[in-house]
């Protein structure tokens, strides 16, 4: 799989994660996440290094000293609306994730997603009704392509709302949030 898009949802509310199958029925999954989630994800897409380490860079430096290579990331499950995930390592070792933790440390490192196919089942929605580049799902540059729903076949609203979601990610640190890892809602999202 491949991160597609990483915006709000159509009611602007939420931040959504679009993940896309690169093979086969490219099937799209998108995933509510949180707002710190959305801009830890986005920052990692984009090759930003923050003046603070992250936790996804923490977690690398913390598996570099241990002499590990994580490998890839999966989607395990989908379990009462949240999904699962884990990070597997060298040596056969997967380490329970939560899925925006695993898709960070993937696209930073540029490993490979993978999903169940019951995950996939439980979770795709067809091409059709996400696709928010307006490009061909069969063209295999769309999967590729690092300016993600940036792209020239937007109509200008959803232009503008790429755009204004990445001015905020550019004037957003991680003290906008509050003390780290805790969620506003009182949880962890995703």
């Amino acid at each position: 799989m491949t991160v597609v898009a990483v915006g709000m949802d159509p009611a602007g509310t939420q931040p959504v994660l679009l993940l896309r199958e690169v093979t086969g029925a490219r099937r799209q999954l998108p995933v509510l996440i949180g707002l710190p989630e959305a801009a830890a994800i986005e920052l990692q897409r984009q090759g930003v290094d923050p003046p603070r380490p992250q936790t996804h860079d923490l977690i690398r430096h913390v598996v570099d000293a241990f002499g590990r290579r994580l490998e890839r990331v999966r989607i395990t499950e989908l379990r009462d609306g949240i999904y699962h995930a884990e990070l597997q390592f060298d040596r056969e070792t997967r380490v329970s994730s939560r899925l925006t933790d695993a898709v960070a440390l993937a696209v930073r490192d540029g490993l490979p997603i993978e999903a169940t196919e019951d995950v996939l089942e439980a979770g795709a929605a067809p091409v059709q009704l996400l696709d928010l580049t307006g490009a061909d799902p069969d063209d295999e540059d769309v999967a590729d392509d690092p300016a993600g729903p940036a792209g020239p076949d937007l109509d200008p609203a959803e232009k503008a709302e790429v755009e204004e979601f990445r001015r905020m990610l550019d004037s957003v640190s991680p003290e906008d949030f509050g003390p780290s890892g805790e969620d506003p809602a009182g949880g962890e999202k995703d």
